[in-house]
């Protein structure tokens, strides 16, 4: 019993000083390089449902947009599968994750895509498995579970009608569940947590075609059709954030969604050297005058650049009592050539909206579409918020009681407004200085959200990059109308420290000892 008592006592301080190595010297472990991250994906569409609307061949099509892109990635993916229609079951799902991404190690990258419809069970949101034949559903907290058993970084891009709910992002606060969180998770959504995700139909040849928006304009920000437009900084890396940033300008059928909010340097694509797609695409640089207007203001310009000759037509959508009107569209076919084509270059455009009387407000949306094939194709669009030019506006702002950045949390900041508007966002200290700013002059895009309203979240970080201390803070959001200020103030929230015995997370010393062990080997 003595001697047992000797050897635990000897394994104690043998551990202990373990410890103090890390404690004390944790460079160390900086000075040995990471090993290189082997990249695998996951690619998930489903088109036949027994409870929702076939989606044709759309997310089909999404895979396979997808797949393409992801071979052309520099750093070369290990393995890349995809499953269209074929998964029916969450056991199925689990087996198909755990066959796909069973060899990934703690410097990873795994990457997994689902199109599905979403749907909202029970106040949480989940997406549809089907095959057409059997359906179940799959929930944030069980793709939580099951992602979890995956080691190293997680990237999940969800493209489904509420799928932002799956993150805690586009929902009022107090009916957010966040998900898929922490430091091994970066995270793309379709839409808010309260809105549709849509998609786009063509015929070919009697063939249906399309796909969904979101996943189009992605694919565009990655390279297909030309140079990987996202890469706002051209150094051959298209981050999830510059993704992000790309779809937020681009992508008007919703409001994308990611997690965390402010991630710079995570790839999600990579590449080198001069790109030679096999087909050019028809129209690029759409760019738009303003895209905040006044109400009785009904002309619109743009400009984009045709790469080749190709019919071109303007699609305008609004919308109206909760969503897109796609059905009473206008549309103005681009004349620029007796065949009805247009020729390649720089344009610029001025539409009219039809706005109505002076007053007027809301939300609408500028499709541009080429007809190749005698089939549309979908080049992008933008998101158009109108604002009363009179009147008053209902604004106020709330927040949650608190949140710890240092466990992954994000604060939602909730502008409450009765009308589109532009929106300011900034987290004031208790002195009343700005510590960042989360907007500015944002326009409001429809989230769907009761009261109507828009989201924006503060990972903690001040607007030099750094966390911002443990305190008490409050959001102010500003908006402008009849030339005049609107300023409102949020209850105070606290930001607050975790209760950490070490100075750097465990995971941090679990890794840096894992790296030193297999370099030592």
């Amino acid at each position: 019993m003595a001697r047992r008592g000797k050897y635990t006592g000897f394994l104690a301080f043998l551990c202990g000083l373990v410890l103090l190595f890390f404690l004390v010297c944790p460079a160390l472990a900086e000075d040995v390089p990471p090993p290189h991250p082997r990249m695998r994906a996951m690619l998930v569409g489903c088109d036949h449902f027994l409870s929702q609307p076939d989606t044709g061949s759309a997310a089909d099509n999404n895979v396979q947009m997808l797949s393409d892109i992801l071979l052309t990635d520099s750093r070369h993916y290990a393995l890349i599968r995809s499953y269209s229609s074929s998964l029916s079951s969450v056991d199925a799902f689990a087996e198909a994750v755990e066959n796909t991404f069973q060899n990934a190690q703690p410097h990873d990258i795994s990457l997994l895509y689902i199109a599905s419809h979403g749907v909202m069970e029970k106040n949480q949101a989940a997406f549809l498995l089907s095959d057409g034949q059997r359906e179940a559903l799959l929930n944030a907290e069980t793709l939580e579970r099951i992602l979890n058993r995956i080691p190293g970084t997680k990237i999940v891009i969800l493209d489904g009608c509420y799928a932002g709910a799956m993150i805690g992002k586009g929902v009022s606060p107090d009916d957010r569940r966040t998900y898929l969180s922490g430091p091994d998770y970066k995270v793309l959504c379709s839409a808010g947590g309260s809105e549709a995700s849509w998609y786009w139909q063509g015929t070919e040849n009697a063939a249906a075609s399309g796909a969904s928006y979101f996943a189009t304009v992605l694919a565009y920000g990655l390279g297909m059709g030309g140079e990987p437009a996202a890469d706002d900084n051209r150094d051959g890396v298209v981050t999830v954030k510059e993704a992000y940033v790309y779809l937020c300008a681009n992508y008007a059928a919703a409001t994308p969604q990611i997690y965390p909010v402010s991630d710079e340097e995570i790839p999600l694509f990579t590449y080198s050297g001069e790109r030679h797609p096999t087909r050019l695409r028809a129209v690029t640089d759409i760019t738009f005058e303003d895209t905040l207007l006044i109400a009785g203001q009904s002309e619109v310009t743009f400009a984009f650049t045709v790469q080749r000759q190709v019919a071109l037509y303007y699609q305008i959508v609004y919308h109206q009592d909760g969503a897109w009107q796609f059905a009473h569209a206008q549309h103005y076919l681009d004349g620029e050539q007796l065949d009805g084509s247009v020729l390649p270059g720089r344009k610029m455009r001025t539409l009219s909206l039809n706005t109505g009387p002076d007053n007027a407000y809301g939300y609408a949306m500028i499709q541009l579409i080429t007809l190749e094939g005698g089939r549309p194709v979908f080049q992008g669009s933008r998101l158009l918020c109108v604002q009363p030019a009179v009147g008053e506006i209902q604004l106020s702002v709330k927040t949650e009681e608190s949140f710890c950045p240092a466990k992954g949390e994000e604060l939602c900041v909730l502008a409450l407004h009765d009308v589109p508007c532009g929106l300011t966002v900034s987290i004031l200290d208790e002195e009343g200085h700005t510590v960042r700013r989360l907007a500015y002059e944002t326009p409001s895009r429809p989230q769907q959200l009761t009261p109507a309203g828009s989201t924006f979240y503060w990972d903690g970080r001040m607007t030099n990059g750094e966390t911002a201390p443990a305190g008490v803070y409050r959001a102010q959001v500003k908006t402008r109308l009849n030339g005049q200020s609107i300023i409102r103030e949020s209850e105070p929230f606290r930001l607050s420290a975790p209760r950490e015995a070490l100075p750097y997370p465990m995971l941090y010393y679990r890794e840096r000892f894992k790296t030193i062990w297999r370099c030592t080997k």
